[in-house]
């Protein structure tokens, strides 16, 4: 069970298959959805209150040259910009440096598409504790 929610001309292409997924889903499938959506909602609450925090952290990841960000307001993602010092090589290259530097991995923005280029997006799904072993030392996480 799903949705999909997108950019008019990337979403078309996503119902190209939709027809053999949108209708006759396994009855034990269906229950287990409703059973999400109608059950109690506190691990969500849980892991949406680490995000506040979590995005003091992205910006210490790809802070050093001075670099500001927009911390998401209601997204596990945080997009940032490249440090100037590593535009030219662009997000794959910078992306590729991080983990073979630092063994932190973000997603270069140029997956994401053209508009991406120039930009990272880091993922904020892991507990307090493991974003914490990703920051630097003194970045601002309280």
């Amino acid at each position: 069970m799903g949705f999909a929610v997108g950019n008019g001309p990337h979403h078309r292409r996503t119902g190209a298959g939709e027809s053999y997924l949108d209708y006759g889903a396994f009855t034990p499938i269906q229950v287990a959805a409703t059973a999400a959506l109608n059950g109690p909602d506190d691990c969500i609450r849980e892991m949406r209150d680490t995000y506040p925090q979590a995005p003091g952290c992205a910006g210490g990841i790809v802070r050093p040259g001075g670099v500001g960000y927009s911390a998401p307001s209601a997204s596990m993602f945080a997009w940032a910009p490249l440090p100037k010092a590593f535009r030219d090589v662009g997000s794959m290259q910078f992306a590729t440096l991080m983990v073979e530097k630092s063994g932190v991995v973000v997603s270069p923005g140029v997956a994401f598409g053209e508009h991406g280029e120039g930009y990272v997006r880091i993922a904020m799904v892991e507990n307090e504790q493991r974003i914490r072993q990703g920051c630097p030392v003194g970045s601002a996480v309280s």
